[in-house]
């Protein structure tokens, strides 16, 4: 490159917009970025650069989804148009008399793109939905490429604007955002595979995020409601651009700043024991309301820190409370929740574990329910109820085990129904007190070490390690702390906790040396479970360890991988249903028969994650990893409906999709029959309809072949778990104590905590100061810096 061409870049990025171009890539340049633009009109990368280095966006090259693409679904396949040169930076496309030029700009000095729609045909444009296919990488295939990889994690569609943003493993954050109404969003998924021919279900990966910037009726209230129709000679203009968000936790602030978008923030979507919650507005003098059921408004104290304005309310009875803000003819919407107790969503799981059936099949998630059945009758009896369940749980185990040997009967490399089952008679025996129950599971515990781990302490299914299919190792380890505490005085049971231990820590040993190279059932992919089931059980056994050295070591190693995992979760939306769900995708074919792929957040895995950030609470104190598991459990609590207290499947994410769901129940098995394998819902009567942010019911209480709704109840276990019996007290940077869970008063010269329910008997502290600290009538004096349990007992002390 001469001195001459040099001289023309230089001038051309003071003046703040440039551009140079090669054979094959155009370059448009602003400030701190590069975007780079190939022959097809498509995006190659945008590089955002920093004193802390380049931060590289890549797109679709050669493969994959290139885009932006301009695209239109009329009802059936999608058809995407190539682009032509149009001008500088303009690139021009035409499908069936619909024009869409896309111009390369930049918007707020931010890279961008303008997307003109017009139609020059002579009738009305109504499609499904039309839009730009973005081709943002998103392709999760292996490791460690994945950790580079864009995820959509949030996308959000206002009636007046869209936000949201991508993020990688790595931890990179992109956000996107347009001034205009966008309509809705979508996904594009790989195929996955034929069972049986011709049917296919769906694949793992996502190879597309789609802005739908126009999309038939019906969408969620919040959702632009004018952009299903183009009329002939109409045209619409819509600006979206890209930004580089340096931190996560800083996501609504830079937003705000470098877009001038109003964002709405929300750091608990749950109030506390008392009915209060705080949330936060960016922008200039915002008209804020929240309203209950009843639609009438909730009263609002409000205060500015930090360029925000924070607002406060208390909910005054349990339900969901929608928020609405207006800044400057800007609308943003949201939702809290007033959750009902604790004891409250462990009953109705336990109902909805009855009504709908547990079935033995080849797939543990169909008889999962039996942990809310013994969970909650070891707190709160209901002895016709649990008679029935406990009956239920014998005649599927015996079923299922031959137990005579001890061992399954059946699918015996899908060790995952092995391990889940000790976890379910560990819990049973808890519950009654049956040693006979606490044997099977030390058996069967036996039968999984000595024929399914390898050498190097993985748990396998075959050659592959299934160490994190659910969580292998923490169901043994729950078996072993249970055997510990009988071991005091019995050395069989000493003896045998020590072994189940031992094999459990080399699994997790395992873990930790992978480093995030892990495996897992089905599609590699960038696999939320097994990321989640990794962190969280090598976080279990760092709670275990009497080490400090050995106990900072696992520590360290779990918060790696679930600070990777926060691209896979709703961490920053304002949606109190669905905050500290995990974003899966492919469960639905499975679970309710319904077809095509879909977010289920929250789903029963979403509980994997939050396990996790309740053991990184107890390692660490900081207060971001309990606030996550708290809003966690509350949105998971909603899955039981708060009106009638039936049970639901899972909360979908997605603002519009037209499924086809099996509707009618196969007539060669009854739910008391041995049902294997995935029975694809077009082998049954199907029917179509809408759906779109909204939960979806289960349907094991009238579908006999193997369906795995019951999944729903790992959310319940992890409440049974985490907040059932536990309250937690911290104390802030300003000296005051805060609880979940619980009350806290100032009370002479010490703190008074009340429990927020009966059966909470244990409580954490977490204190910056001493502290007088008075709880259930007994009182403790806790020294500087007290992390710990101060009242009951520590369930993971080995």
């Amino acid at each position: 490159m001469n001195n001459k061409t040099i001289q023309s870049i230089l001038f051309a990025i003071f003046a703040g917009l440039a551009t140079t171009a090669t054979a094959q890539t155009t370059h448009l340049r602003c400030n701190n970025w590069d975007c780079q633009i190939s022959t097809e009109g498509h995006i190659e990368r945008i590089v955002f650069e920093s004193k802390a280095g380049n931060d590289t966006i890549p797109f679709f090259i050669g493969r994959g989804k290139p885009g932006p693409s301009f695209y239109v679904n009329m009802g059936s396949d999608d058809v995407v148009a190539q682009w032509h040169p149009d001008g500088r930076y303009t690139y021009a496309a035409d499908i069936d008399g619909i024009n869409c030029e896309l111009q390369y700009t930049k918007w707020r000095n931010l890279p961008a793109i303008r997307i003109t729609m017009r139609n020059r045909s002579h009738t009305p444009f109504q499609p499904v939905k039309a839009g730009l296919k973005l081709g943002i990488d998103t392709y999760m295939e292996k490791f460690p490429e994945w950790n580079h990889k864009f995820f959509p994690t949030l996308m959000r569609n206002e009636r007046s604007h869209f936000y949201g943003y991508m993020q990688t493993p790595g931890g990179s954050v992109l956000g996107i955002v347009s001034p205009d109404a966008v309509a809705s969003w979508s996904v594009d998924y790989n195929l996955g595979y034929q069972d049986p021919p011709p049917l296919w279900f769906m694949g793992h990966r996502i190879e597309s995020l789609n802005l739908d910037l126009m999309n038939t009726l019906p969408l969620p209230a919040h959702n632009p409601q004018n952009l299903w129709m183009l009329k002939d000679g109409e045209t619409r203009t819509w600006t979206v651009a890209f930004v580089n968000i340096a931190s996560l936790n800083d996501y609504e602030r830079t937003m705000n700043k470098l877009t001038a978008m109003p964002m709405l923030e929300m750091p608990n979507t749950a109030c506390d024991a008392n009915g209060k919650v705080e949330f936060a507005v960016y922008g200039s003098k915002p008209e804020v309301s929240v309203v209950g059921a009843d639609g009438k408004p909730i009263q609002l104290t409000q205060r500015t820190s930090g360029g925000r304005n924070i607002y406060a309310c208390v909910l005054p009875e349990p339900g969901q409370y929608d928020v609405k803000a207006t800044v400057e003819g800007r609308t943003l919407t949201g939702m809290l929740v007033r959750p009902k107790s604790w004891q409250w969503a462990l009953e109705r799981a336990r109902e909805g574990a009855l009504k709908y059936h547990q079935k033995a099949t080849s797939h543990i998630e169909s008889w999962y329910g039996f942990h809310s059945s013994f969970i909650a009758a070891k707190y709160f009896k209901e002895p016709k109820l649990d008679a029935k369940l406990s009956q239920r749980f014998d005649y599927l185990y015996t079923l299922l085990h031959d137990t005579v040997s001890v061992e399954p009967k059946y699918h015996k490399n899908r060790i995952q129904n092995t391990s889940g089952t000790i976890g379910m008679l560990v819990d049973k025996y808890e519950a009654y007190g049956n040693l006979a129950d606490l044997r099977h599971a030390s058996q069967l515990a036996d039968w999984l070490v000595d024929n399914n781990q390898r050498k190097d302490g993985a748990y396998v299914n075959r050659n592959t390690v299934y160490t994190s299919v659910i969580y292998v190792a923490k169901s043994i380890l729950e078996l072993a702390l249970v055997e510990k505490r009988l071991g005091a005085t019995d050395k069989f049971w000493a003896d045998k906790a020590a072994k189940h231990y031992e094999s459990a820590k080399r699994a997790i040993d395992q873990l930790v040396g992978a480093d995030g190279d892990f495996e897992t059932e089905g599609e590699l992919t960038f696999e939320d479970g097994m990321i989640s089931c990794s962190a969280l059980q090598i976080g279990m056994l760092a709670l275990m360890q009497n080490d400090d050295n050995a106990r900072r070591k696992y520590c360290n190693a779990m918060l790696k991988i679930l600070n990777s995992h926060d691209c896979l979760t709703q961490l920053r939306v304002p949606d109190a249903r669905r905050r500290g769900g995990t974003m899966r995708y492919w469960e639905a074919q499975y679970d309710v028969q319904m077809l095509p792929n879909m977010f289920n957040s929250p789903h029963g895995w979403s509980g994997w994650r939050a396990y996790a950030t309740y053991y990184a609470y107890l390692l660490t104190g900081n207060e971001r990893w309990l606030r996550e598991s708290y809003n966690a459990a509350s949105a998971f609590s909603c899955l039981a409906d708060y009106k009638i207290g039936d049970l639901r499947w899972a909360f979908v994410v997605d603002p519009y999709l037209r499924v086809t769901q099996a509707c009618s129940a196969d007539t060669h098995v009854t739910a008391d029959s041995l049902s294997f394998g995935n029975p694809h819902p077009q082998l049954y009567k199907t029917r179509q309809f809408t759906i779109g942010e909204q939960y979806v019911p289960m349907i094991s209480d009238w579908q006999t072949v193997n369906t795995q709704d019951n999944d729903v109840h790992e959310l319940f276990k992890y409440i049974g778990e985490s907040m059932l019996t536990n309250a937690f007290v911290i104390e802030r940077e300003d000296g005051q104590l805060y609880g979940y869970n619980c009350k806290v008063t100032k009370h002479g010269d010490g703190w008074n905590v009340e429990p927020n329910e009966r059966q909470i008997t244990n409580l954490h502290c977490n204190l910056r100061h001493a502290q007088k600290i008075t709880f259930c009538g007994e009182t403790k004096k806790l020294e500087v810096g007290y992390l710990g349990w101060a009242f009951g007992r520590n369930e993971y002390k080995f």
